[in-house]
């Protein structure tokens, strides 16, 4: 299947799974109600736009961000995956608005959906922002052309990457636009000052939390480890990225204390910092070693990771427990059971935060077979994390106090198949580092291209020192003769 073609498949299932959420799924679960289609484009035609407060503002940037993946996919199936094209990207966003007219349309046979003008004019917005957004990632991909493989490919992606988790730092981007909500905020700013990530949560689940935000970082401080002079290169020093690192992630959290639904943390701001020394340590570190060893000895450590691993998810889940029950009747209706009710009665904002947890959960799982199979572990990955999900809810069930979610388990299976996919993609791009390759770009004006090196600053240092020794002595000799 060409690429086109699966940007188009990719579309078209996301298309499916918006149009079954915003209408099969509600409050009262699976509520059709019989009218006249002639009435429902009546009422259709007439929705009006309903002022809301503040309190609104996070729904209405989640329906924004909803629609941006579909206009993307369907900007990029139109340009059949090449660079953006205005008719191109005209249509898709068309198509984008015939669609959200239309499931509103539907919306109107399922009570008690609301359908109101703000709703539409955000998805409008986030099918604009999907079409720009693949019109830049072309061009940024556009760019590093054949040296995908190398430092530079490597570079963009740790750009999108650095840019989407800052995005979901700030999700979801409901910022005080007025005194009032200014006000507000500014008054819970000592809060932040002694707030810890998970208050409320177990011990457990808190440390996990911490973790994986150090993790997250972990990327951010390889990219700031690059440097671009006529070539791309690990080049800046792991305390120079700390600090601008540290820079960075103080300007988020004073952000985060303008989102109103925002929990900003000063105490994040240093764990963060870690992680992002720890990944501009490991770039450099990366430089000087060889990428297959490196895949060898990671694959001799799962059969000792993995027992731990289970262990971890069990106890995040609440699984490690001598309080088993048989299981109650605790919601007659069933609704529980209906696929993305649990993401449904809760806020946009927060469903997206629980399928990230889901994600960053099952992920390993992913990675784990990769060490061991390679790209060929694709399948079996997504049946492992299926099966995990699958038993882990099913015991969630027996817990009491604790409710399974059906979600989980086609959620862990993909999330370790897409895992597979980006570790033969990021190993690709990291051996790049390691083995040494640069753009073919000359280092000095007028010197012919050649395949440079990659160094650290210190070997770097050494080099330029020995260059000019060399210089000195050559213009030495001319003297002498």
């Amino acid at each position: 299947m060409s690429s086109p073609s699966r940007l188009g498949l990719a579309a078209l299932l996301y298309a499916l799974l918006i149009a079954y959420a915003s209408t099969i799924v509600g409050p009262l679960g699976v509520n059709f109600t019989p009218i006249a289609p002639s009435e429902a484009m009546t009422r259709l035609l007439s929705i009006a736009y309903v002022q809301h407060g503040s309190d609104q503002r996070s729904d209405w940037m989640g329906n924004v961000a909803l629609l941006v993946p579909l206009s993307c996919l369907l900007a990029g199936f139109l340009c059949g995956g090449g660079r953006l094209r205005p008719a191109a990207g005209i249509a898709a966003l068309l198509l984008c608005l015939v669609f959200v007219v239309a499931v509103k349309y539907l919306q109107l046979f399922f009570p008690p959906r609301t359908v109101t003008l703000n709703y539409v004019l955000a998805q409008a917005v986030g099918s604009a922002a999907g079409v720009s957004l693949y019109g830049i990632l072309r061009e940024a991909f556009a760019e590093t052309g054949k040296n995908l493989d190398r430092l530079e490919g490597l570079r963009v992606i740790l750009q999108i990457y650095t840019v989407l988790v800052v995005l979901f730092l700030l999700t979801p981007l409901d910022f005080a636009l007025n005194a009032e909500d200014l006000n507000a905020r500014l008054a819970k700013l000592p809060d932040s000052l002694t707030a810890i990530t998970g208050t409320g949560r177990p011990a457990e689940a808190r440390l996990a939390l911490i973790l994986s935000s150090i993790l997250a970082m972990v990327p951010v401080g390889a990219l700031l480890t690059f440097m671009v002079r006529g070539r791309v290169y690990v080049g800046r020093s792991t305390a120079t990225a700390t600090v601008m690192g540290l820079g960075a992630m103080c300007g988020v959290y004073l952000l985060t204390t303008l989102v109103i639904s925002g929990t900003p943390s000063l105490f994040a701001v240093v764990y963060r910092t870690l992680g992002i020394a720890l990944g501009a340590w490991l770039m450099h570190w990366l430089t000087h070693q060889n990428p297959d060893e490196i895949q060898r000895g990671l694959m001799r450590t799962v059969p000792w990771i993995a027992p731990f691993y289970v262990l971890t998810v069990a106890s995040l889940n609440g699984l490690l427990s001598l309080d088993w029950a048989a299981p109650s009747a605790s919601d007659p209706s069933g609704n529980t059971w209906i696929p993305l009710y649990n993401y449904y009665i809760v806020s946009k904002p927060q469903a997206a935060k629980n399928i990230a947890d889901h994600i960053v959960m099952y992920a390993p799982v992913g990675i784990m077979a990769w060490l061991c199979l390679r790209n060929r572990g694709a399948g079996i990955a997504f049946m492992l994390g299926a099966l995990l999900s699958l038993i882990v809810e099913a015991c969630r069930f027996f817990r009491p106090g604790l409710a399974p979610d059906i979600n989980a388990i086609p959620l862990a299976g993909f999330a370790a198949w897409v895992a597979v996919g980006i570790m033969e993609l990021l190993w690709r791009l990291l051996s790049s580092a390691a083995i040494g390759l640069a753009a073919p770009l000359p280092p000095y004006p007028g010197e012919r291209p050649v395949n440079a090196p990659v160094l650290g600053w210190r070997e770097r240092a050494a080099d330029r020192q020995s260059r000019r020794r060399n210089r000195g002595e050559a213009i030495g000799d001319v003297e002498d003769y």
